[in-house]
């Protein structure tokens, strides 16, 4: 038998160089662990604003509302820290 240079394995072969080179294993690893880091910065910071919104003050007026203003921005802190998010 030979080696037909029509068959899909060989093609795949020859289009290897094209590919992005994969990242070793560690590699893969510490960078989903950076994400997962980054994440969790911004889901503290996010639970900080709500809890700081909502502890109110005795003299706020009644006009204010601080929970309100909180939650909109803890809602910008977690989507500005969206995976997938496109800048500009």
């Amino acid at each position: 038998m030979t080696k037909d240079s029509s068959c899909p394995a060989s093609r795949r072969d020859s289009l290897r160089f094209m590919r992005e080179p994969e990242l070793d294993p560690a590699a893969k690893a510490l960078d989903g662990l950076r994400r997962l880091e980054a994440r969790v910065d911004a889901l503290a910071e996010a639970v900080e604003v709500l809890a700081r919104g909502l502890e109110g003050s005795p003299v706020a007026e009644p006009g204010n509302h601080p929970a309100r203003e909180a939650a909109r921005r803890a809602h910008e802190l977690l989507l500005l820290a969206k995976p997938g998010r496109r800048d500009g």
